[in-house]
């Protein structure tokens, strides 16, 4: 949608087209970092992964305390123990692995459906604003080589956003 956009600004000027139009642009990306409502999708995030990111990280002491301890206590370990030793660990390796790379999808999935929340609530709001100050086009930085800051509305945006 952005290339579009984009092709379709660049046509009308290289055709000659002059257009009377009120243009602006936003910093998609200061948005998508400073808005209320991404700051609260990733304190949402952060509450509901936060007890099992750090259940990993005790799960991977755990396996480090237990590496530490067979290097240390191998030697005078009988060969039934070394064994069950090294079961254990592996088997605690195996589990960490399946549960990082749970919390990895299941972080990646919320992740997803928040951002995609927050990114309606700020078309809705730029629309609104475009809609309210009579512009015809606002552009994402990523898609302009150059434009006067006094085109970049990405405050304005932001205080829209904070009401």
């Amino acid at each position: 949608m952005m290339k579009l956009t984009t092709l379709l600004f660049l046509t009308l000027f290289s055709l000659g087209v002059q257009a009377d139009g009120k243009f602006a642009f936003i910093n998609a990306k200061l948005l998508l970092e400073q808005s209320p409502q991404a700051i609260a999708a990733n304190d949402q995030l952060k509450a509901q992964f936060g007890e099992r990111e750090q259940s990993l990280r005790k799960l991977a002491q755990e396996i480090q305390q237990m590496e530490k301890t067979y290097q240390t206590d191998g030697a005078i370990m009988s060969a039934d123990q070394k064994k069950k030793a090294e079961e254990n660990i592996i088997q605690n390796k195996r589990r960490f692995q399946f549960e990082q790379q749970s919390l990895k999808e299941d972080l990646q999935n919320r992740q997803r459906e928040l951002l995609q929340e927050v990114q309606v609530a700020l078309k809705d709001v730029i629309q609104a604003y475009g809609t309210k100050h009579g512009y015809d086009f606002i552009f994402t930085d990523t898609s302009i080589a150059f434009a006067s800051s006094s085109v970049n509305v990405t405050q304005e945006i932001l205080k829209e956003l904070q009401k």
